[in-house]
């Protein structure tokens, strides 16, 4: 799976904003189309190994989605210390089978950027390029 280098570019800016927490945010597409869009969103939780998104930001941001054609393709976060694998929480609380889940971890350098299904508790990785390109 390719990834554009521009929208890589906005969530490792984001991961830096805000270390020594995670952050989290959506990343956006067209109906079976790929990722052309990253929206940050705030960690409610402000910590350095949890995320939580303001369910009622998520939720605008969501109806704007649609409004636009969009919808949501991959929810991101980063580890600000440890390696972008998702955790027992990060697991648990997979929510969206459908989506990805993409992790960076600002420990490495340049950061990486990982991407996985989640699905009934199973993690699997799937193979990303970043490419040029802004989306």
């Amino acid at each position: 799976m390719t990834f554009p280098l521009g929208l890589y570019d906005a969530i490792i800016a984001h991961a830096r904003s805000v270390f020594p927490e995670e952050c989290c945010g959506l990343v956006a597409g067209p109906a079976g189309g790929g990722p052309i869009r990253v929206i940050p969103m705030e960690n409610a939780l402000h910590s350095p190994v949890r995320y939580e998104m303001n369910p009622k930001e998520q939720f605008q941001v969501q109806k704007n989605l649609r409004r636009e054609g969009l919808e949501m393709w991959a929810i991101y976060h980063s580890h600000p210390v440890t390696r972008p694998y998702p955790s027992e929480t990060d697991i648990r609380l997979a929510f969206y089978p459908e989506l990805y889940y993409l992790l960076t971890s600002l420990a490495e350098d340049p950061p990486p950027l990982k991407a996985y299904t989640i699905q009934n508790g199973v993690v699997r990785e799937i193979p990303l390029r970043v490419l040029p390109g802004e989306a």
